[in-house]
């Protein structure tokens, strides 16, 4: 899986830099090191690179004071653009600054990035500048979330994580909770210490009951992007455990790998969506879980 790491050697940083002028600069005719700023030195710098070491995006963090910061340079090579690439960076110097104690991330969107960046939770504050007398840019915001994982549409993984603690108290007593949300991946954890059995390990009713409800959030989640208020019930699942759990709980689903025609609940009937969850103990994967979640329009 590509990873979104810091520049390190020299070759690191020109080709940050060229693809950084390349995608920002150049089309507009502008010269090398319009790219660059006053801030470049001081600032937090991430970028994505294939294992051919071919830079596919970049991006930048820098503080105007203690209590927010701003992303600029965001930048994803236009031959690898839809896959999520500007996404993983963005996450990456959000985690940055919240985990630093910024309340507030400001940036200034180009005209055709304002949807991207509304659905991973900036506002619009209002009409900036006209960059080259060609590029306009609106001046957006986003305040820390009550949880930093939640990157994507943390409104919904407020009511999300409410819903579970208000009408299934199971997971309330299992300490599960959502970890994040983005464009390609659904996180859940558990307490540990509420799931011990007497060997140490996590029970695996308990890991079972995680998936269980990592699989319907991540249902839930995709119900709210295409706009159902279906009601979810799982009709079927399988587990394989594969190594016992002893410490850190994790839920992850790849949500490119869920699966299901939902397009007959426009038209009042219920449908099946199929969601494959791993659980990991910290970074090792310890079961899979596939479920089928039966969707039933509301009536």
């Amino acid at each position: 899986m590509l990873q979104v790491t810091t520049p390190q050697s020299s070759q690191d940083w020109q080709d940050y830099y060229q693809l950084r002028w390349q995608v920002l600069r150049a089309p507009w005719q502008q010269p090398r090191g319009s790219e660059q700023d006053e801030f470049e030195q001081e600032a937090e710098h991430r970028f994505i690179k294939n294992e051919q070491g071919q830079v596919l995006g970049v991006a930048r963090l820098h503080w105007n004071t203690g209590e927010q910061a701003q992303v600029r340079y965001m930048a994803v090579n236009k031959d690898h653009r839809g896959h999520h690439l500007g996404s993983r960076l963005l996450h990456e110097l959000e985690k940055l600054a919240w985990q630093q104690g910024a309340k507030e991330l400001l940036l200034f969107a180009r005209d055709r990035a304002v949807d991207f960046y509304k659905r991973h939770g900036y506002v619009v504050v209002e009409k900036a500048h006209l960059m080259y007398g060609d590029i306009q840019h609106w001046k957006m915001v986003k305040v820390c979330p009550s949880c930093p994982g939640w990157f994507r549409r943390p409104e919904w993984t407020k009511v999300l994580q409410n819903t579970w603690r208000e009408d299934i108290p199971i997971s309330d007593a299992m300490g599960i909770k959502v970890e994040s949300y983005t464009d390609w991946q659904f996180t859940t954890s558990a307490e540990f210490s509420a799931n011990q059995n007497l060997h140490g390990t996590m029970f695996a009713g308990s890991i079972y009951s995680l998936a269980t409800l990592t699989g319907w959030g991540a249902t839930y989640l995709h119900l709210k992007e295409i706009g159902s208020d279906a009601a979810i019930v799982l009709s079927d699942a399988s587990i394989k455990y594969l190594k016992p759990l002893k410490q850190d709980p994790i839920g992850n689903v790849d949500l490119h790998k869920c699966s299901g025609d939902l397009s007959s609940l426009e038209q009042g009937e219920k449908a099946v969506y199929t969601v494959p969850v791993q659980i990991f103990d910290g970074e090792q994967l310890v079961a899979e879980f596939v479920g089928e979640y039966t969707l039933l329009p509301k009536k």
